[in-house]
Protein backbone atom coordinates (compact mmCIF):
# COMPACT_ATOMS: atom_id res chain seq x y z
CA UNK A 1 0.00 0.00 0.00
CA UNK A 2 1.81 3.39 -1.11
CA UNK A 3 1.03 5.24 2.55
CA UNK A 4 4.43 7.08 1.73
CA UNK A 5 2.87 8.99 -1.10
CA UNK A 6 2.43 11.79 0.71
CA UNK A 7 5.40 13.27 0.63
CA UNK A 8 5.55 12.68 -3.27
CA UNK A 9 5.64 16.14 -4.55
CA UNK A 10 7.01 14.87 -8.03
CA UNK A 11 6.42 15.99 -11.86
CA UNK A 12 5.22 14.26 -14.65
CA UNK A 13 7.17 15.04 -17.93
CA UNK A 14 5.51 15.01 -21.02
CA UNK A 15 3.50 17.60 -23.60
CA UNK A 16 0.16 17.33 -23.18
CA UNK A 17 -2.11 16.96 -26.18
CA UNK A 18 -2.92 21.14 -26.44
CA UNK A 19 0.39 21.92 -26.29
CA UNK A 20 1.17 19.03 -28.87
CA UNK A 21 -1.20 20.95 -31.62
CA UNK A 22 -0.20 24.38 -30.49
CA UNK A 23 3.31 23.48 -31.39
CA UNK A 24 2.39 22.38 -35.08
CA UNK A 25 0.85 26.05 -35.64
CA UNK A 26 2.87 28.71 -37.57
CA UNK A 27 4.43 31.02 -34.83
CA UNK A 28 3.26 34.80 -34.48
CA UNK A 29 5.71 36.62 -36.86
CA UNK A 30 6.37 40.21 -35.39
CA UNK A 31 5.02 42.97 -38.57
CA UNK A 32 2.65 40.35 -39.61
CA UNK A 33 -1.31 40.23 -38.55
CA UNK A 34 -0.95 38.23 -35.15
CA UNK A 35 -2.17 34.73 -35.13
CA UNK A 36 -3.00 33.21 -31.74
CA UNK A 37 -2.07 29.33 -32.03
CA UNK A 38 -4.09 28.68 -29.25
CA UNK A 39 -6.26 30.22 -26.19
CA UNK A 40 -4.00 30.74 -23.53
CA UNK A 41 -0.77 31.64 -25.43
CA UNK A 42 1.34 33.11 -28.54
CA UNK A 43 4.92 32.44 -29.19
CA UNK A 44 6.92 35.16 -30.54
CA UNK A 45 9.21 34.17 -33.65
CA UNK A 46 12.32 35.99 -33.08
CA UNK A 47 14.09 34.44 -35.40
CA UNK A 48 14.74 37.56 -37.16
CA UNK A 49 16.45 39.38 -34.23
CA UNK A 50 18.52 36.30 -33.18
CA UNK A 51 22.16 37.93 -33.21
CA UNK A 52 24.50 35.24 -30.89
CA UNK A 53 25.52 32.18 -31.53
CA UNK A 54 27.38 29.66 -29.09
CA UNK A 55 30.29 29.90 -30.84
CA UNK A 56 30.11 34.23 -30.72
CA UNK A 57 29.32 34.02 -26.96
CA UNK A 58 32.78 31.93 -27.06
CA UNK A 59 33.46 29.25 -24.50
CA UNK A 60 33.81 29.37 -21.05
CA UNK A 61 35.34 26.90 -18.59
CA UNK A 62 32.27 26.10 -16.39
CA UNK A 63 30.30 24.87 -19.41
CA UNK A 64 32.58 22.32 -20.07
CA UNK A 65 30.70 20.64 -16.19
CA UNK A 66 27.92 20.50 -18.82
CA UNK A 67 29.39 17.39 -20.08
CA UNK A 68 28.71 16.17 -23.79
CA UNK A 69 30.77 18.19 -26.36
CA UNK A 70 30.34 20.77 -23.93
CA UNK A 71 33.21 19.43 -22.04
CA UNK A 72 35.58 19.25 -25.07
CA UNK A 73 34.69 22.38 -26.16
CA UNK A 74 33.62 24.76 -23.57
CA UNK A 75 31.27 26.33 -25.60
CA UNK A 76 26.51 26.31 -24.15
CA UNK A 77 24.66 24.79 -25.20
CA UNK A 78 20.57 25.07 -24.51
CA UNK A 79 17.17 23.41 -26.13
CA UNK A 80 16.08 25.07 -29.38
CA UNK A 81 13.25 24.53 -32.12
CA UNK A 82 9.84 24.15 -31.08
CA UNK A 83 9.50 23.45 -26.89
CA UNK A 84 6.72 23.60 -24.46
CA UNK A 85 8.66 24.58 -21.50
CA UNK A 86 6.97 23.93 -17.70
CA UNK A 87 4.05 24.04 -19.98
CA UNK A 88 4.70 27.63 -21.82
CA UNK A 89 5.25 26.76 -25.75
CA UNK A 90 8.08 28.48 -26.84
CA UNK A 91 9.57 28.60 -30.59
CA UNK A 92 13.30 28.87 -29.50
CA UNK A 93 16.39 29.21 -31.96
CA UNK A 94 17.76 26.58 -34.35
CA UNK A 95 20.41 24.01 -32.79
CA UNK A 96 23.91 24.12 -33.41
CA UNK A 97 26.85 26.39 -32.27
CA UNK A 98 27.36 27.89 -35.09
CA UNK A 99 23.99 28.72 -35.60
CA UNK A 100 22.44 32.46 -34.23
CA UNK A 101 20.03 30.96 -32.02
CA UNK A 102 19.99 34.07 -28.65
CA UNK A 103 19.34 37.67 -28.43
CA UNK A 104 22.59 38.70 -26.97
CA UNK A 105 21.85 42.03 -25.03
CA UNK A 106 24.10 44.37 -23.37
CA UNK A 107 25.15 47.72 -22.55
CA UNK A 108 28.66 47.18 -23.83
CA UNK A 109 27.96 47.27 -27.96
CA UNK A 110 30.13 44.66 -29.52
CA UNK A 111 29.69 42.14 -32.72
CA UNK A 112 28.20 39.96 -30.33
CA UNK A 113 25.64 41.61 -27.91
CA UNK A 114 23.44 44.77 -29.03
CA UNK A 115 21.78 47.60 -26.56
CA UNK A 116 18.75 47.83 -27.46
CA UNK A 117 15.78 45.54 -29.21
CA UNK A 118 12.38 46.25 -29.89
CA UNK A 119 9.89 43.35 -30.56
CA UNK A 120 6.39 43.89 -32.46
CA UNK A 121 3.57 42.41 -30.98
CA UNK A 122 -0.15 44.23 -31.45
CA UNK A 123 -1.89 41.95 -29.26
CA UNK A 124 -3.39 42.00 -25.60
CA UNK A 125 -1.23 39.69 -23.09
CA UNK A 126 -1.60 38.99 -18.76
CA UNK A 127 1.94 37.83 -19.03
CA UNK A 128 5.03 37.90 -21.10
CA UNK A 129 6.75 34.65 -20.46
CA UNK A 130 10.85 35.13 -21.21
CA UNK A 131 13.05 32.01 -21.61
CA UNK A 132 16.41 33.50 -21.03
CA UNK A 133 20.12 32.79 -19.38
CA UNK A 134 22.70 34.79 -18.21
CA UNK A 135 26.65 34.42 -17.95
CA UNK A 136 28.15 33.31 -14.70
CA UNK A 137 28.81 35.58 -11.62
CA UNK A 138 32.99 35.48 -11.00
CA UNK A 139 31.70 36.23 -7.69
CA UNK A 140 29.36 33.54 -6.69
CA UNK A 141 32.71 31.52 -5.85
CA UNK A 142 35.50 33.35 -5.09
CA UNK A 143 38.77 31.97 -3.94
CA UNK A 144 39.37 31.27 -0.27
CA UNK A 145 41.63 33.97 -0.15
CA UNK A 146 39.51 36.92 -1.96
CA UNK A 147 36.74 39.35 -0.28
CA UNK A 148 33.95 39.53 -3.48
CA UNK A 149 30.66 40.19 -3.43
CA UNK A 150 27.86 38.70 -5.54
CA UNK A 151 26.09 40.10 -7.89
CA UNK A 152 22.60 39.20 -7.18
CA UNK A 153 19.88 41.37 -8.32
CA UNK A 154 21.83 42.70 -10.79
CA UNK A 155 19.92 44.68 -12.83
CA UNK A 156 20.92 43.18 -16.61
CA UNK A 157 18.48 44.82 -18.45
CA UNK A 158 14.30 45.83 -18.79
CA UNK A 159 11.55 44.92 -20.85
CA UNK A 160 9.70 47.96 -21.84
CA UNK A 161 6.21 47.28 -22.66
CA UNK A 162 5.09 50.09 -25.00
CA UNK A 163 1.38 50.22 -25.49
CA UNK A 164 -1.42 51.24 -28.20
CA UNK A 165 -1.49 55.10 -26.99
CA UNK A 166 2.03 55.28 -26.45
CA UNK A 167 2.59 55.54 -23.06
CA UNK A 168 5.15 52.57 -21.71
CA UNK A 169 6.02 50.38 -18.38
CA UNK A 170 9.54 48.95 -17.59
CA UNK A 171 9.92 45.74 -15.56
CA UNK A 172 13.38 44.91 -14.76
CA UNK A 173 15.34 41.54 -15.97
CA UNK A 174 17.85 40.68 -13.07
CA UNK A 175 20.31 38.42 -12.32
CA UNK A 176 18.92 34.76 -9.82
CA UNK A 177 15.68 37.19 -9.70
CA UNK A 178 14.09 36.61 -13.05
CA UNK A 179 17.61 34.72 -14.87
CA UNK A 180 19.95 32.94 -13.92
CA UNK A 181 23.07 30.94 -15.10
CA UNK A 182 22.77 27.45 -17.18
CA UNK A 183 24.22 25.78 -14.24
CA UNK A 184 23.85 26.75 -10.67
CA UNK A 185 25.48 25.69 -7.44
CA UNK A 186 23.75 24.02 -4.65
CA UNK A 187 20.73 26.35 -3.33
CA UNK A 188 21.62 29.52 -5.92
CA UNK A 189 18.00 29.17 -7.55
CA UNK A 190 16.31 32.30 -9.09
CA UNK A 191 13.69 34.03 -6.75
CA UNK A 192 11.58 34.66 -9.62
CA UNK A 193 12.05 32.18 -12.13
CA UNK A 194 12.25 28.56 -12.86
CA UNK A 195 14.19 26.01 -14.70
CA UNK A 196 12.85 24.91 -17.79
CA UNK A 197 13.32 21.12 -16.78
CA UNK A 198 10.36 19.89 -14.91
CA UNK A 199 10.61 17.98 -11.96
CA UNK A 200 10.53 14.04 -12.32
CA UNK A 201 9.55 11.17 -10.17
CA UNK A 202 11.59 9.08 -8.68
CA UNK A 203 10.51 5.53 -6.46
CA UNK A 204 12.58 4.32 -3.42
CA UNK A 205 12.72 0.82 -5.23
CA UNK A 206 14.22 2.68 -8.13
CA UNK A 207 17.55 1.28 -9.03
CA UNK A 208 20.66 3.46 -8.27
CA UNK A 209 23.91 3.95 -10.79
CA UNK A 210 25.83 5.04 -7.55
CA UNK A 211 25.54 4.25 -3.85
CA UNK A 212 26.08 8.12 -2.97
CA UNK A 213 22.71 8.63 -4.96
CA UNK A 214 20.72 7.07 -1.87
CA UNK A 215 20.28 10.16 0.16
CA UNK A 216 18.91 11.83 -3.17
CA UNK A 217 16.75 8.92 -3.53
CA UNK A 218 14.88 9.74 -0.24
CA UNK A 219 13.21 13.19 -1.25
CA UNK A 220 11.24 10.91 -4.42
CA UNK A 221 11.68 13.59 -6.78
CA UNK A 222 14.82 14.79 -8.96
CA UNK A 223 15.49 18.48 -8.78
CA UNK A 224 15.41 19.56 -12.63
CA UNK A 225 17.44 23.07 -10.99
CA UNK A 226 20.29 19.99 -10.77
CA UNK A 227 19.29 17.78 -13.32
CA UNK A 228 22.63 16.91 -15.14
CA UNK A 229 23.07 16.42 -19.13
CA UNK A 230 24.61 17.86 -21.77
CA UNK A 231 22.21 20.78 -22.64
CA UNK A 232 21.99 23.78 -20.04
CA UNK A 233 19.40 24.82 -18.16
CA UNK A 234 16.87 28.02 -19.58
CA UNK A 235 15.22 30.23 -16.63
CA UNK A 236 11.66 30.75 -17.15
CA UNK A 237 10.27 33.91 -16.18
CA UNK A 238 6.36 35.17 -16.51
CA UNK A 239 6.63 38.68 -16.43
CA UNK A 240 3.41 40.46 -15.63
CA UNK A 241 1.80 43.11 -17.68
CA UNK A 242 0.46 46.12 -15.51
CA UNK A 243 -2.06 46.93 -18.01
CA UNK A 244 -3.43 43.42 -19.22
CA UNK A 245 -6.73 45.39 -20.77
CA UNK A 246 -4.39 47.53 -23.56
CA UNK A 247 -3.02 46.23 -26.52
CA UNK A 248 0.72 45.98 -26.76
CA UNK A 249 1.90 47.92 -29.64
CA UNK A 250 5.72 46.34 -29.16
CA UNK A 251 8.33 45.27 -26.48
CA UNK A 252 11.90 46.83 -26.15
CA UNK A 253 14.34 44.66 -24.58
CA UNK A 254 17.27 47.05 -23.72
CA UNK A 255 20.52 46.06 -21.51
CA UNK A 256 20.86 48.05 -18.21
CA UNK A 257 24.51 46.46 -17.26
CA UNK A 258 27.82 45.22 -18.92
CA UNK A 259 26.87 41.23 -18.18
CA UNK A 260 24.84 39.98 -21.07
CA UNK A 261 21.38 38.90 -20.79
CA UNK A 262 21.10 36.31 -23.55
CA UNK A 263 16.98 35.80 -24.52
CA UNK A 264 16.29 32.47 -26.60
CA UNK A 265 11.82 32.66 -26.64
CA UNK A 266 9.50 34.87 -25.70
CA UNK A 267 5.88 34.41 -25.12
CA UNK A 268 2.20 35.75 -24.60
CA UNK A 269 0.32 34.56 -21.56
CA UNK A 270 -3.47 35.83 -22.00
CA UNK A 271 -4.65 34.29 -18.68
CA UNK A 272 -4.84 36.58 -15.81
CA UNK A 273 -2.69 34.96 -13.12
CA UNK A 274 0.94 33.96 -13.64
CA UNK A 275 1.11 30.33 -15.49
CA UNK A 276 4.26 29.38 -12.87
CA UNK A 277 2.82 29.33 -9.29
CA UNK A 278 1.37 26.74 -8.40
CA UNK A 279 -1.76 26.34 -5.87
CA UNK A 280 -1.48 23.65 -3.19
CA UNK A 281 -1.61 20.05 -3.53
CA UNK A 282 -5.10 19.11 -4.00
CA UNK A 283 -6.52 15.50 -3.88
CA UNK A 284 -9.24 15.10 -7.16
CA UNK A 285 -11.59 12.62 -7.61
CA UNK A 286 -12.59 11.93 -11.41
CA UNK A 287 -16.28 10.31 -12.21
CA UNK A 288 -15.35 7.99 -14.99
CA UNK A 289 -18.27 7.34 -18.08
CA UNK A 290 -17.07 3.26 -17.39
CA UNK A 291 -16.46 1.50 -14.16
CA UNK A 292 -12.96 0.63 -15.36
CA UNK A 293 -10.69 2.89 -13.01
CA UNK A 294 -8.36 0.04 -12.55
CA UNK A 295 -7.25 0.11 -16.42
CA UNK A 296 -4.22 1.77 -15.54
CA UNK A 297 -3.12 1.72 -18.98
CA UNK A 298 -6.13 3.07 -20.10
CA UNK A 299 -6.67 6.38 -18.49
CA UNK A 300 -3.61 9.16 -18.16
CA UNK A 301 -4.34 12.02 -15.92
CA UNK A 302 -2.60 14.93 -17.32
CA UNK A 303 -2.03 18.96 -16.54
CA UNK A 304 -0.70 21.40 -18.63
CA UNK A 305 0.63 23.97 -16.34
CA UNK A 306 1.66 21.80 -13.46
CA UNK A 307 2.49 18.51 -11.45
CA UNK A 308 0.23 15.49 -11.33
CA UNK A 309 1.83 13.89 -8.06
CA UNK A 310 0.11 10.74 -8.72
CA UNK A 311 -3.19 9.01 -9.60
CA UNK A 312 -4.99 6.10 -8.14
CA UNK A 313 -7.53 3.72 -7.46
CA UNK A 314 -8.76 3.16 -4.26
CA UNK A 315 -7.19 -0.35 -3.12
CA UNK A 316 -9.29 -3.61 -1.65
CA UNK A 317 -10.25 -2.60 2.15
CA UNK A 318 -11.37 -4.40 5.03
CA UNK A 319 -11.24 -2.21 7.98
CA UNK A 320 -11.66 -5.23 11.30
CA UNK A 321 -8.61 -6.98 8.77
CA UNK A 322 -6.57 -3.90 8.90
CA UNK A 323 -6.94 -3.72 12.75
CA UNK A 324 -6.72 -7.21 13.34
CA UNK A 325 -3.87 -8.01 10.83
CA UNK A 326 -0.41 -9.57 12.42
CA UNK A 327 1.56 -7.33 10.10
CA UNK A 328 -0.33 -4.11 10.81
CA UNK A 329 1.39 -0.57 10.14
CA UNK A 330 3.85 -1.93 8.14
CA UNK A 331 2.32 -0.87 4.69
CA UNK A 332 1.37 -4.40 2.93
CA UNK A 333 0.48 -4.33 -0.69
CA UNK A 334 -3.53 -4.62 -1.82
CA UNK A 335 -5.30 -4.67 -4.71
CA UNK A 336 -7.52 -2.18 -6.30
CA UNK A 337 -11.17 -2.17 -6.12
CA UNK A 338 -12.54 -3.81 -9.58
CA UNK A 339 -15.25 -1.75 -11.14
CA UNK A 340 -15.21 1.13 -10.54
CA UNK A 341 -15.91 4.69 -12.16
CA UNK A 342 -13.51 6.56 -9.39
CA UNK A 343 -9.66 7.65 -10.24
CA UNK A 344 -8.33 9.62 -7.98
CA UNK A 345 -4.93 12.13 -8.88
CA UNK A 346 -2.84 14.53 -6.69
CA UNK A 347 -2.29 17.84 -8.37
CA UNK A 348 -0.58 20.78 -8.04
CA UNK A 349 -1.07 23.44 -10.73
CA UNK A 350 -1.34 26.84 -11.52
CA UNK A 351 -5.49 28.23 -11.04
CA UNK A 352 -4.88 28.52 -14.98
CA UNK A 353 -4.33 25.49 -15.66
CA UNK A 354 -6.17 22.40 -18.32
CA UNK A 355 -7.12 19.31 -15.95
CA UNK A 356 -6.85 16.46 -19.19
CA UNK A 357 -7.84 12.83 -18.61
CA UNK A 358 -6.84 11.05 -21.47
CA UNK A 359 -8.81 7.48 -22.63
CA UNK A 360 -6.13 5.64 -24.54
CA UNK A 361 -8.59 3.33 -25.57
CA UNK A 362 -11.00 5.10 -27.72
CA UNK A 363 -9.28 8.47 -28.25
CA UNK A 364 -11.47 10.75 -26.51
CA UNK A 365 -10.04 13.55 -24.42
CA UNK A 366 -11.88 15.29 -21.11
CA UNK A 367 -10.56 18.86 -20.13
CA UNK A 368 -11.70 20.44 -17.24
CA UNK A 369 -10.77 24.67 -16.51
CA UNK A 370 -9.05 24.08 -12.65
CA UNK A 371 -9.89 27.54 -11.88
CA UNK A 372 -13.37 26.49 -12.12
CA UNK A 373 -13.44 23.49 -9.16
CA UNK A 374 -14.54 24.37 -6.54
CA UNK A 375 -14.79 22.03 -2.93
CA UNK A 376 -18.18 19.87 -2.62
CA UNK A 377 -19.30 20.54 -6.05
CA UNK A 378 -18.59 18.54 -8.95
CA UNK A 379 -17.32 19.53 -12.19
CA UNK A 380 -18.22 18.52 -15.77
CA UNK A 381 -15.43 18.40 -18.39
CA UNK A 382 -16.10 20.63 -21.66
CA UNK A 383 -16.59 17.14 -23.16
CA UNK A 384 -19.96 15.41 -21.11
CA UNK A 385 -18.98 12.34 -20.06
CA UNK A 386 -16.87 13.28 -17.14
CA UNK A 387 -16.70 14.94 -13.73
CA UNK A 388 -14.20 16.18 -11.16
CA UNK A 389 -14.25 17.29 -7.80
CA UNK A 390 -11.75 18.25 -5.09
CA UNK A 391 -11.75 16.15 -2.19
CA UNK A 392 -9.20 17.56 0.06
CA UNK A 393 -7.91 21.28 -0.39
CA UNK A 394 -6.85 22.09 2.46
CA UNK A 395 -4.35 20.15 5.11
CA UNK A 396 -3.00 20.31 8.39
CA UNK A 397 -0.63 18.04 10.33
CA UNK A 398 -1.85 16.86 13.76
CA UNK A 399 0.65 16.48 16.11
CA UNK A 400 -0.05 13.38 18.85
CA UNK A 401 1.85 11.27 21.81
CA UNK A 402 1.44 8.10 22.61
CA UNK A 403 2.37 6.66 25.79
CA UNK A 404 3.58 3.18 26.94
CA UNK A 405 1.43 1.56 29.54
CA UNK A 406 3.88 -0.05 31.44
CA UNK A 407 6.54 2.79 31.76
CA UNK A 408 4.83 5.52 31.46
CA UNK A 409 6.91 6.79 28.94
CA UNK A 410 6.38 8.12 25.37
CA UNK A 411 7.23 5.14 22.97
CA UNK A 412 7.59 5.76 18.75
CA UNK A 413 4.65 4.28 16.50
CA UNK A 414 3.95 4.47 13.39
CA UNK A 415 0.00 6.20 12.75
CA UNK A 416 -2.30 5.79 9.50
CA UNK A 417 -5.26 7.49 9.69
CA UNK A 418 -7.76 5.62 7.53
CA UNK A 419 -11.07 7.07 5.43
CA UNK A 420 -14.43 5.12 5.33
CA UNK A 421 -13.19 4.01 2.31
CA UNK A 422 -10.02 3.10 2.71
CA UNK A 423 -8.06 6.88 1.56
CA UNK A 424 -5.11 7.15 3.58
CA UNK A 425 -5.55 11.09 5.33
Amino acid sequence: MESKSRRRFLQTVGTVPTLTLLLNESPTRPGSPATAVASKFTPIDLSAFFNCSAQDFGPRERAKRLGGDSARDGLIRVPGGKQSLLGVPFWLGPEGVDRKSWLALGARPSAMARPAQTIPVGKKAGFVCLAAFCDWDPDETPPPVEDAVEKVGQRLAEAVFVYDDATEQTLPIRRRFEVNSVSINWGHLAFAALPHRKDTPRKLSDALSRATEWGDLQTAVDDGAYAGGPLGTLWISALANPRPEQTIRSIRLQATGEDPLLVCGLTLFHGRETPLRYERLSLYRLTLPEATAEEKDRWKVEVDLGVVARSFVLPEFDGNAWLSAPAKGLGQRAKPLKGVRHLYAEVTASSEATLILNDARTGKRYEFDLGQATAGRELEARTAGVRVEILEQEKVWLHGQVIDAGTGKPTPVRLAFRAKDGRYT
